[in-house]
């Protein structure tokens, strides 16, 4: 066995004489484990809520969209002949989004009117995010449409009252005289259908109706853009360059993590800088290590003389305490990241911790696992650790030899 990793393997688990240096040792040693235990709860609860709100904008995020370079809107025969020649693709269907005028009696609110295609309900999960009524799959006629909850309650407007329609009111193009205000605008009804909540960003601004009544209202036999669904959704990249390669220049092509890369930024940033104060604060805990080993150095005093005398070289003295202050960082990250996994298991599985009192999609802070996460708080653990181990292993042997 290494002379210096059994001395300080014997230094580690063995009792100090002094209760001071014992103290000293469990301090710098449950510093690094309440460090690391923080940093792995704290990343996997920003996590939790980076896998949650990803997971509503995929209930109407694609896993591929294409739109045109050259316009607000285009003809998609051309583009439908082309995706229906590639095997990776399971569904696709046609969009079309305009702004609109909606009214309800005396209540006005301007929104996004989304006309989808038949495949849209099977490649989203509209269906799971519905909280009152239903889509309008069951539907024959087309003119109908599900609101977003914010959209309903802006509108005061519910579903289930067959004689409750709202009206759509969009600008008239073929309309050249301005000052006609009787022919400015065309208008249609629909019948809400169902309520759904998905986050104010969509829940604000969102009504869908069939792509069929959009384009009749819109007096259009444009789209405003495609969107794919993939058998593989681990080859979107592979498809999305395939794609774009095909098309060109005349079509822009965005993958699922394109089209929302301002919140991938967001939410990047953020967990960066929780993770840059956590490391700081981490910095400080396991500096505790410095006092340890300088405490332990002084106390085996005597040994290092021995160890001196007998021909052991400064050196392998040095690794001794480096080791040992390794040692006590390695038991503080194994248990740190141990402790922090089982408080993330028990909160994903019990929920204690709620959100508070509020209108929130959940109850409790959602809390994800991820592998690369561990990897990175025991790289960044060890790196600190063994800077703090190296100083007084180096600089205090050194002093004790020579004294």
């Amino acid at each position: 066995m290494n002379f210096p990793f059994f001395i300080a393997k014997r230094y580690f688990f063995s009792g100090k004489t002094k209760k001071a240096v014992n103290i000293i040792s469990f301090i710098s040693m449950m510093g690094v484990v309440i460090g690391t235990a923080a940093l792995v709860l704290l990343l996997s609860v920003f996590n939790g809520f980076e896998d949650l709100l990803l997971s509503m904008y995929n209930s109407f995020d694609s896993h591929i969209k294409i739109t045109s370079n050259e316009g607000k809107s285009f003809q998609s025969k051309e583009l439908i002949s082309i995706l229906e020649k590639e095997d990776e693709i399971l569904y696709f269907t046609e969009v079309l989004e305009e702004k609109v005028l909606l009214k309800n009696g005396q209540h006005e609110f301007i929104a996004s009117i989304k006309g989808v295609g038949d495949n849209f309900c099977k490649m989203t999960n509209l269906d799971s995010i519905i909280i009152d009524g239903e889509n309008f799959d069951n539907y024959k006629s087309n003119s109908v449409a599900v609101l977003g909850k914010g959209v309903a309650y802006h509108l005061s407007i519910g579903t289930g009252n067959m004689f409750s329609r709202l009206k759509i009111y969009v600008p008239n193009r073929e309309n050249n005289t301005l000052l006609n205000a009787t022919n400015a605008f065309v208008s249609a009804s629909v019948l809400p259908v169902g309520i759904f909540y998905n986050g104010a960003e969509y829940d604000n601004r969102y009504i869908i109706t069939p792509i069929s009544f959009l384009k009749e209202l819109l007096n259009k036999n444009e789209v405003s853009s495609m969107e794919l669904q993939l058998k593989d959704k681990s080859k979107m990249l592979k498809v999305q360059k395939k794609l774009q390669s095909i098309l060109e220049k005349k079509y822009l092509v965005k993958n699922r993590l394109q089209q929302q890369a301002m919140l991938h930024k967001i939410l990047n940033s953020e967990k960066l800088g929780v993770f840059i104060i956590l490391t700081f604060m981490l910095i400080i805990a396991i500096f505790n290590i410095i006092g340890s080993i300088s405490m332990l150095m002084i106390e085996k005093k005597k040994d290092i003389q021995t160890f001196w005398n007998l021909g052991v070289r400064q050196k392998s003295i040095q690794k001794i305490f480096l080791t040992e202050g390794m040692l006590i960082v390695i038991a503080g990250s194994v248990f740190g990241i141990l402790l922090g996994l089982l408080c993330a298991i028990i909160q994903m599985k019990y929920g204690i911790i709620g959100m508070g009192e509020g209108n929130f999609i959940i109850q409790s802070y959602p809390v994800a696992v991820h592998f690369m996460d561990i990897i990175w708080v025991e790289i960044i653990v060890l790196f600190i650790g063994l800077i703090a181990s190296w100083y007084p292993a180096r600089v205090l042997s050194r002093r004790l030899i020579r004294n």
